[in-house]
């Protein structure tokens, strides 16, 4: 294949130029069936993250109130890992809460549950164009996305598998891809989006932000960088990602002292995690950007 023909192909497929510098791999962080009066918690953001239901029903709530209701075979999915929780379909049930494998024969609820890791934790900046939970029922999957799905069922059955956390976490990868598909061929993400972000000078000062969001880049600097006038550069970078340079490295700091926060740091450990010299300064950055003050949440 000749230098030509990739730079065609690169044109015709933005997942893969888009997703290459960032995309680390996956994560499972939970494959069981949850019994009795049960709760898994998501109420602080992690990662781009997904939800497989394997069994039974459960239901989905939004901390903003709304509810959804999942059905066995769906598939979701969180661009933002918006916070959320779930619970028994069927309402609060009088036994006490049972974790069994997936292969039990107990009545419950299967989940099988997973992360999207990205460089520093922070996914794409395209991401946010997503709707905050992209939900894929059995029906609506093609063959080969189904059957990426069963396989990784049927992975998950068997834990004691040779290469089975190499080959589970394979199989995610390859799941987020199809993913993204749906939701190009759906109409939930434009191409033309994908395609704006591959300007040039943006996708350049993006990777620089990626790379190091803990720097005090100044909107001078990243122009510099990318070769183009500073007004010319803030303009462009605000058509592209739809914010400013500020702002976005703002939200990326957040992300990392979200992350911070989840795994069991302390307010200062978070700080220190984006990049913030000043408990005081970091507070009020949090507040602003996230609408409540920071605090230490421990994961279900």
């Amino acid at each position: 294949m000749t230098l030509l023909d990739k730079a065609v192909n690169h044109a015709r497929d933005p997942l893969t130029i888009l997703l290459q510098p960032l995309f680390l791999g996956s994560d499972f962080y939970h494959a069981a069936k949850q019994c009795g009066d049960w709760l898994l918690s998501h109420d602080h953001p992690v990662a781009p993250s997904f939800h497989l239901v394997t069994e039974g029903q459960c239901c989905l709530a939004w901390l903003d109130g709304g509810q959804e209701l999942l059905n066995p075979g769906d598939l979701v999915f969180f661009p933002g890992d918006a916070p959320h929780r779930l619970t028994p379909g069927a309402g609060p049930a009088r036994e006490p809460q049972r974790v069994v494998s997936l292969s039990s024969e107990v009545a419950g609820v299967g989940l099988i549950c997973g992360h999207f890791r990205f460089l520093h934790q922070v996914p794409p900046a395209w991401f946010s164009a997503l709707p905050r939970i992209v939900r894929i029922p059995h029906k609506a999957r093609g063959r080969a996305f189904q059957n990426v799905v069963e396989t990784i069922v049927d992975e998950m059955l068997d834990a004691e598998a040779p290469g089975h956390e190499l080959t589970t976490n394979a199989l995610a990868n390859v799941l987020l891809i199809l993913i993204l598909r749906y939701c190009l061929e759906r109409g939930l993400l434009e191409a033309r989006s994908l395609m704006e972000f591959q300007d040039p000078p943006v996708r350049r000062a993006l990777g620089l932000l990626h790379e190091d969001p803990c720097r005090d880049w100044t909107l001078r600097e990243l122009a510099c960088e990318v070769g183009l006038s500073r007004s010319s550069f803030s303009e462009r970078f605000h058509r592209v990602v739809g914010t400013t340079v500020a702002r976005y490295q703002a939200r990326l700091r957040m992300l990392l002292a979200d992350q911070a926060l989840a795994n069991g740091e302390s307010i200062v450990g978070a700080m220190l995690a984006s990049g913030y010299r000043s408990e005081s300064t970091f507070r009020k950055a949090y507040k602003r950007i996230k609408g409540v003050p920071p605090k230490r949440i421990k994961m279900l």
